[in-house]
């Protein structure tokens, strides 16, 4: 782990998770979730591995941020299954320019499952349509931002900084 690779992830993360809160502080009730999207590069860009590592620690840092509302280390573990889901759709030979969509959608569902089974298990009402609405305009801006970072990763490892 020697370069600026980890680093520079760990800046994403921590840009991602201030771009998440900001969004909640200004009342937006079903925000795109910034943090799979660094997730999701990163997983497309280097693997499996480094996609759970990095989901993960964004999970941990989502977990930490006010306000929290579940069990300590759900979401971390629901973040690591899908960066290491999202890594599995990885392709050497590069993929092709709507790859992003369908891996950030599935991503955000994986991510989602266990929050959603503690509500339906503990009587709570599960906000459906704020959930459809949240993977559709999260998997929507990741059309845009994967290919950014895969880019970002890409030059890293071009320039033999990583």
């Amino acid at each position: 782990m020697t370069g600026l690779r980890w680093p520079l992830r760990l800046l994403l993360l921590a840009v991602a998770l201030v771009g998440l809160l900001a969004l909640g502080a200004r009342g937006v009730l079903a925000p795109p979730d910034l943090v799979i999207i660094v997730v999701v590069g990163v997983a497309l860009s280097a693997g499996s591995t480094s996609g759970a590592i990095v989901g993960l620690l964004g999970g941990w840092l989502i977990d930490l941020a006010p306000p929290v509302a579940s069990p300590l280390g759900l979401t971390a573990l629901g973040y690591a299954a899908a960066g290491w889901l999202a890594g599995l759709a990885h392709r050497r030979s590069g993929h092709p320019w709507w790859w992003p969509v369908p891996v950030v959608a599935v991503a955000v569902v994986i991510s989602r499952i266990a929050p959603v089974l503690v509500d339906l298990t503990s009587a709570r009402p599960v906000a459906w349509g704020s959930l459809a609405w949240q993977v559709l305009a999260t998997a929507t801006l990741g059309l845009v931002l994967v290919g950014l970072i895969e880019r970002l990763e890409a030059a890293l490892v071009t320039r033999r900084w990583a």
